[in-house]
């Protein structure tokens, strides 16, 4: 029995899909009955909230491999730790952690770095996922490109390799369903170096339609994610990546998801295809 945790996630709904159509034993755990209502009759559903003890004993009864994907709202790791040490004691034997590309010493790499030392050190077999931006990351323009307003960018011309989330999923999938994985750190990323411009010219490319791309300084957006009320060490964390991408610190491409998967990965533009709808 495969766990997975933020099944209704980008990355955590592509894995499901990818595992149940290999015909992968699964269990997965939400908050809400109704955004898993409907999967396929076969995955086992454990509706609860992982920071309640009971919900937790039931998600990993009988688990052997565990895809775990930290809470964003679990800023100091307690609930993961608390599930971490159930699933030892449960008797899971392999845990492939959805990590980060930067794993450094604050913000989200810090969070991630501080949940991958928890496994280190739990006795478990690991492995660590660790890709760069996601392409889904541009759904957050759908509102901007369907009310014809600019996109507003803190990045300029900095560039990145963005992945696309299937290319994770499927990495992800083999490292739970496959052998030779423990005790790796895979670094993912897409193929084409693109700057925040690069991707909405693509996009405007697929919706037949101009759209505009506008730089704004890092502090100004900053300024705006907190007026949103985004958690402290979220904002730290973006103003981080925010700066290394615009000084073109971002600038990094790995083979791994060839080398693992054997096809090159997904391009934005394909990406963007298959994602029209959200911007029309």
């Amino acid at each position: 029995m495969i766990l997975v945790t933020g099944a209704t996630g980008n990355i955590g709904r592509e894995v499901m899909a990818r595992l149940s159509a290999e015909g992968a034993p699964l269990r997965v755990v939400t908050r809400d009955a109704k955004k898993v209502a409907a999967l396929p009759p076969a995955i086992e559903r454990v509706v609860g909230d992982l920071r309640d003890p009971a919900t937790v004993d039931q998600a990993v009864r009988g688990v052997r491999r565990l895809f775990l994907v930290s809470p964003m709202d679990d800023v100091e790791g307690r609930a993961e730790a608390v599930l971490v040490e159930a699933a030892r004691r449960a008797g899971v034997t392999h845990v492939v952690k959805l990590s980060s590309l930067g794993t450094g010493n604050s913000g989200i790499a810090g969070r991630h770095r501080d949940s991958e030392q928890r496994l280190r050190d739990s006795g478990m077999a690991w492995t660590f996922v660790r890709p760069g931006m996601f392409m889904s990351n541009a759904l957050q323009w759908a509102g901007n490109v369907k009310a014809g307003t600019p996109i507003f960018t803190p990045t300029a011309s900095g560039r990145m390799a963005p992945i696309d989330p299937r290319d994770i999923a499927e990495v992800a999938a083999l490292a739970l369903t496959g052998d030779g994985h423990e005790g790796q750190a895979y670094a993912l990323t897409g193929e084409e170096l693109l700057s925040a411009h690069d991707q909405v010219a693509i996009l405007s490319r697929v919706l037949g339609r101009p759209l505009q791309c506008v730089d704004v300084p890092v502090e100004g957006a900053l300024a705006n994610v907190r007026k949103a009320g985004m958690p402290s060490w979220l904002v730290e964390g973006l103003g981080e990546l925010w700066t290394a991408v615009r000084s073109g610190k971002g600038e990094v491409t790995t083979p791994e998801v060839a080398r693992l998967t054997g096809h090159a990965p997904g391009t934005f533009e394909a990406w963007a295809r298959r994602h029209r709808d959200a911007f029309a």
